[in-house]
């Protein structure tokens, strides 16, 4: 069983560990990158030997923030941490061997499900940075435009650029001090939600061309197939954070995003509005995630995962009170 911990307690598991080993989950965001590469950044400020594990799926514009932090070939981890996972099966293929070695889970997820001798998730932080930010803090570590850049990355993104209503004033005081730290804010905005390849707005014309609605236009549906993403060349870089598209329609609460993966199985994406609990929906197919976005990885086709995914999106509505 895991015992939880506060921001104090897990600083002091980490003062006394070495030899550590941080994990980042499946389909990388800028969240669980920007956790890993400022904990591990901060760590080695303490003289830690500290690694970031190898994620076969970060994508070139989250790279930077831990591929400089791969194990070397002699290193073998006696500490292993978990960054913003909330799910045993978020674990990529090569980080399942350690599974039940986890010492200690850092997450923001309501919805966690994974035990650890140490356990500090705050569901109420906008993004799992926040929590490394105060832990990196309880340590002592000086806070580098390095560590910043990371810690920035990771609130902005998971906040939608501070747009997002899981924005707390904790997420806006973090977003100042990395700017105090010499972040250039602005540029890092620029580029994470403002420039779009060739290949994103060709998937957005399709995502908008395509998108199907339901219940009077209250539920927002797009699929995006494999055929689209390889004739346009969009690779998971250009596909990230494309689920907020569907919610940005007027009068949309329930968004839902499939994208289907290499093998025919699907990911699912469920975007909502505050009348609306995401979690809940992707709860119902064995996914979870936030109150307003959260997701599920469903082993059947698209036509399936459209069956399933409305089916709950609908009960969920029902529930809620405003059919």
């Amino acid at each position: 069983m895991s015992q939880d911990v506060t921001v104090a307690e897990a600083a002091q598991a980490l003062r006394e560990a070495d030899d550590i080993l941080i994990l980042t989950h499946r389909r990388p965001d800028g969240d669980t990158a920007g956790c890993a590469g400022a904990l591990c950044r901060g760590l080695r400020a303490l003289g830690k030997r500290a690694f970031i594990g190898v994620n076969p799926e970060i994508t070139r514009r989250y790279a930077p923030l831990i591929t400089e932090c791969y194990p070397t070939e002699d290193f073998f981890p006696k500490y292993i941490i978990t960054t913003d996972i909330a799910d045993y099966g978020l674990l990529t293929d090569n980080a399942e061997e350690y599974k039940d070695r986890i010492d200690l889970i850092l997450d923001h997820h309501r919805s966690n499900r994974m035990d650890a001798p140490r356990k500090l998730v705050r569901p109420e932080a906008g993004g799992c940075c926040e929590v490394i930010f105060d832990v990196l803090e309880e340590l002592g570590v000086p806070f580098t435009e390095d560590i910043a850049r990371c810690i920035y990355i990771g609130v902005s993104t998971d906040t939608g650029c501070f747009k997002f209503s899981n924005t707390v004033p904790h997420t806006l005081r973090v977003a100042a001090r990395c700017l105090e730290a010499g972040v250039d804010g602005g540029e890092i905005n620029r580029m994470l939600f403002e420039t779009k390849s060739m290949p994103r707005f060709q998937m957005e014309r399709i995502v908008f061309d395509t998108m199907e609605f339901y219940r009077d236009g209250k539920i927002a549906l797009a699929v995006l197939r494999r055929a689209d993403i390889d004739r346009t060349g969009a690779d998971m870089d250009d596909l990230d954070s494309i689920a907020s598209l569907t919610r940005q329609i007027e009068g949309v609460q329930v968004g839902i995003t499939l994208t289907e993966n290499k093998d025919g199985s699907v990911k699912a994406s469920v975007r909502t509005t505050k009348e609306v609990d995401a979690s809940a929906i992707c709860a119902r197919l064995g996914g979870g995630g936030h109150l307003r976005a959260a997701g599920a990885s469903l082993d059947c086709g698209v036509d399936e995962a459209r069956r399933l995914l409305l089916g709950a999106a609908n009960a969920v509505y029902d529930e809620s009170g405003l059919a």
